[in-house]
């Protein structure tokens, strides 16, 4: 869920924000077994799910039109993301890191302003009570989104964004994340490794094998759905960034401004990672650009409708 061109920009912020998502889900997974139940009988392929289970599973992402598994409701999601949000502002208060307001007021004009814009571009302006946080952490070049409508800004992107669509580029693709709903794909496809997992080793595998099927999952299935997510949000963020008024052309010299900051030397190959290379996000984002600039010239053209 976080943005960064490699490891180094968001480390242990990063991890945390992960654990707070999987924390959450694994309390909401224990609280509802109907959600534990349905995951096993996908994972395990033993029963037929329901007509409307198997609605509800399979869903659309909006604007790119991808396939995606969604094995909890779009209201549990939201009740995931708000918890972890939560818990994520609580430790925060803790360090000292939360920048109010009162401290900071011309970052949060700046967050406020831009994000509200964006936001209304993505039409989900009233589907969620949207927060944000500002974490004061000048060496965390990073940003996140959690479901639920829940941005967090860590304060040391915000020189490299410099300028509204700059900032646009960044809050586009955090939303372009709510929207596409990857924080209940990914609980989806992290459970469902769990339960396949748990029958391999049921099954008498050996420790080698598991550690093997282990390995495969993660670069077969979990890394590249997680590239995946991140150029959908780019794809997505870089319409809504445009329908909002932002020139779209500034996403690729903010992709330039955070190659320069990330650095090529410690950045692993892009197949071990879990985020595109900026070169890559670069290329894709001047593909769309022809549908970005037709919005950004015409604000009132409506979002693509996925076929």
């Amino acid at each position: 869920m976080c943005w960064r061109c490699d490891p180094k920009a968001g480390g242990e912020d990063c991890r945390a924000i992960d654990e707070a998502i999987q924390a959450s889900a694994r309390d909401l997974l224990r609280a509802n077994p109907v959600s534990r139940r349905r995951i096993l009988q996908v994972g395990l392929g033993l029963l037929a799910l329901p007509t409307a289970q198997a609605l509800q599973a399979c869903a659309t992402v909006p604007i790119t039109g991808r396939s995606q598994l969604r094995l909890i409701s779009e209201q549990q999601e939201a009740q995931v993301g708000v918890s972890a949000f939560q818990q994520l502002r609580q430790e925060e208060v803790k360090k000292g890191r939360l920048l109010t307001e009162r401290e900071d007021p011309t970052a949060h004009a700046w967050v406020k302003r831009v994000s509200e814009r964006v936001i209304a571009a993505s039409g989900l302006g009233n589907a969620y009570r949207w927060d944000y946080m500002i974490i004061n952490a000048p060496k965390t070049v990073n940003a996140a989104a959690i479901a639920g409508g829940r941005i967090i800004v860590y304060s040391g992107i915000l020189p490299v964004a410099q300028s509204d669509a700059g900032l646009a580029t960044i809050l586009g693709h955090e939303v372009g994340h709510v929207m596409a709903h990857h924080t209940a794909e990914r609980i989806s496809q992290d459970q469902l490794v769990g339960v396949a997992s748990a029958a391999a080793g049921a099954s008498g595998a050996s420790s080698a094998a598991l550690a093997v099927f282990g390995l495969g999952a993660q670069m077969g299935f979990l890394l590249p759905y997680s590239r995946a997510h991140e150029s959908e949000a780019d794809h997505i963020g870089l319409l809504l960034m445009a329908k909002g008024g932002y020139d779209p052309r500034e996403s690729v010299h903010l992709w330039q401004r955070m190659d320069q900051v990330g650095g090529a030397s410690g950045r692993p190959p892009e197949f071990l990672s879990t985020h595109p290379n900026p070169d890559t996000r670069i290329t894709q984002l001047e593909s769309w650009m022809g549908q970005a600039w037709q919005l950004y010239q015409n604000p009132n053209l409506p979002l693509p409708v996925a076929q």
